[in-house]
């Protein structure tokens, strides 16, 4: 009768450790999942970032040339302004 309960409370030992561990697999498996997830979002910014980046070099070449263009434009406006007999 001793030696049933000892073998009985082996195994619920066993079971509990049992269940212990695949709990734990189980976590690090969601957790890695979500690691991954993240690390493609990172990659796909990153992806992106490049394009916008270009994209903004472009821009400020053209408005650092508009803004010129309209500088120019102000100084010759207020030449002729200068020039005109009152």
């Amino acid at each position: 009768m001793l030696a049933e309960y000892f073998v009985f409370w082996v195994l619920q030992g066993f079971v509990l450790l049992l269940g212990a561990s695949l709990g734990h697999s189980i976590l690090i498996l969601k957790i890695r999942r979500e690691e991954n997830k993240r690390h493609e979002l990172e990659l796909a910014l990153l992806e992106k970032r490049a394009e916008v980046l270009k994209e903004g070099k472009q821009m400020a070449h053209e408005l650092e040339d508009a803004l010129f263009k309209a500088k120019v434009q102000q100084e010759i406006d207020d030449i002729i302004k200068k020039d005109k007999p009152s």
